[in-house]
């Protein structure tokens, strides 16, 4: 598995030979892995790129790219949150799963 580091500058100070894009890859890579490549709000599994990073708090919202604030979510389930609430709108779609929103909260924290 790969190592979960915070920002994708992380791993080209600790792999000096790695390009930007290379981190980046990596990083993202780390996060699907940290989830076992299932999207974290319909709790489907998926091939690791079919899976997209959704920012917990949204970016409009002031959310940061950090590792912290970042989810493997499955391409409907990104689109459908867009900018909204995590929880709200997990719950309005999916109704109340404890398992999946601990999970969220615990990475998120």
């Amino acid at each position: 598995m790969t190592p979960l580091l915070p920002t994708p500058e992380h791993y080209l100070y600790n792999l000096i030979t790695m390009t930007s894009a290379d981190a980046k890859r990596l990083w993202s890579k780390a996060i699907k892995e940290q989830f076992n490549c299932t999207c974290v709000y319909c709790g489907n599994n998926y091939e690791i790129n079919e899976l997209t990073l959704d920012h917990v708090k949204p970016k409009t919202n002031g959310g940061e790219s950090l590792a912290s604030n970042l989810v493997p979510a499955c391409k409907k389930c990104n689109q459908g949150k867009g900018s909204s609430h995590w929880l709200g709108w997990m719950r309005s779609t999916y109704g109340r799963n404890h398992t999946r929103e601990q999970l969220i909260l615990n990475h998120i924290s």
